[in-house]
């Protein structure tokens, strides 16, 4: 009898422990599915805001965009040369000497 029953149990679990890795490696396709799924998508929109990164940041875009704003090339340069004088406290209304 305990023979018969020992038997039983191993052709149980024979048959049971295939079905259960069976289902547990389906789910685990299905998960490695969608996550492989979900990355292509998001290359894709990777690789779409980097193209948009570029035409926002071309020199020609840029150009017509400061045009717009009513910029432009600067139409003189100037440039300050710092002297030895000392600063100015805060408050001081003498500017430039005067």
């Amino acid at each position: 009898m305990l023979a018969l029953m020992f038997a039983a149990l191993v052709l149980a679990v024979s048959v049971i422990v295939p079905v259960l890795v069976n289902s547990a490696a389906t789910g685990v396709e299905s998960t490695v599915g969608r996550l492989e799924a979900e990355r292509q998508e998001l290359a894709a929109a990777a690789s779409a805001l980097s193209a948009q990164i570029s035409a926002l940041s071309s020199p020609e875009r840029v150009t017509e965009e400061a045009a717009q704003l009513g910029l432009g090339p600067a139409q003189s340069v100037h440039y300050l040369q710092a002297g030895t004088e000392t600063a100015t406290s805060e408050g001081d209304t003498t500017v430039a000497r005067r």
